[in-house]
């Protein structure tokens, strides 16, 4: 990634089965790549410009809003990307 930044689109480990309301996501910084950043609306993960190959590691937590029939859910997942 030596001219420019990639973005990886949301992955399936960042989905919370039957979630109501709206999805954020938050970058756990215990555990977490600092060469990765992830997109708090989209999911979305940012390797950064500069990173060199190998496999980085990524914690989110992905936190579900719920409704007035649907609690706050949230859970924290680890997504590992491997930068070629």
């Amino acid at each position: 990634l030596k001219k420019k930044a990639q973005t990886v689109k949301k992955t399936k480990a960042l989905t919370i089965n039957k979630a109501k309301g709206k999805v954020t996501f938050k970058k756990v910084a215990k555990g977490s790549s600092k060469n990765l950043t992830i997109n708090k609306k989209t999911g979305a993960i940012k390797i950064k410009k500069g990173t060199k190959k190998g496999t980085y590691k990524i914690r989110v937590k992905v936190t579900a809003a719920g409704n007035k029939n649907y609690k706050e859910g949230s859970k924290t997942v680890t997504v590992n990307v491997k930068v070629k």
